[in-house]
């Protein structure tokens, strides 16, 4: 009897440290491991030490020793954790497959259709202290426009100017098309960002 007490330990062990080490909470526990290790530009604005890489170490061993130790509790969440990144970096690659939007964009740049070569300038989203400017494309003639929010209090000069001069609405949740030519098939390159 005590020796299969003593087997299913150390096969308990041996799954605890697969799980732990090139399982899925490797992953998991490199990226809290890097949490703490930060990065020298935020030690510096926060005028801080960076841990050294002893206490590193030691935290790394920490965690993975009580994972080996308690996987069971654990693996359940770890695995849902990973399943729900999964469909959300499939969603994201389905969305994106479908062409270009403002809020994978960035900044101000020019947008290149690779159908009829028609070229435009166009506002993606900057800020500034008090205000922030977003683009949005008119559904209906496909005109590119810059929007201000204005800042706090200004919700309603905002909403108003979301009507395109052709009495289309501009959108910013929708798939980039090409003006002239109407085709999903762009390419963005980005000149500044703030």
């Amino acid at each position: 009897m005590t020796y299969l007490f003593e087997i299913v330990l150390v096969i308990y062990l041996i799954i605890g440290i697969f799980l732990a080490t090139i399982g899925p909470a490797g992953k998991d526990i490199t990226v809290e491991v890097d949490r703490i290790r930060g990065s020298t530009l935020l030690d510096a604005y926060l005028e801080r030490e960076p841990p050294s890489e002893l206490k590193i170490w030691i935290f790394r061993a920490i965690i993975t020793a009580g994972f080996v130790l308690l996987w069971p509790v654990f693996i359940v969440g770890i695995m849902k954790a990973q399943r729900k990144a999964k469909k959300e970096d499939q969603a994201f690659e389905d969305k994106r497959s479908q062409g270009l939007w403002f809020h994978y964009l960035g900044g101000y740049g020019s947008i290149s259709c690779n159908d009829c070569m028609h070229n435009e300038s166009i506002t993606s989203f900057t800020h500034g202290r008090d205000s922030s400017t977003a683009g949005f494309q008119c559904q209906e003639c496909g005109k590119f426009a810059a929007i201000q929010s204005g800042g706090p209090g200004k919700a309603a000069e905002y909403k108003s100017s979301l009507i395109c001069e052709c009495g289309g609405k501009f959108e910013r949740e929708k798939v980039l098309f090409c003006p002239e030519c109407r085709s999903k098939n762009l390419s963005y390159d980005m000149e500044f960002i703030t």
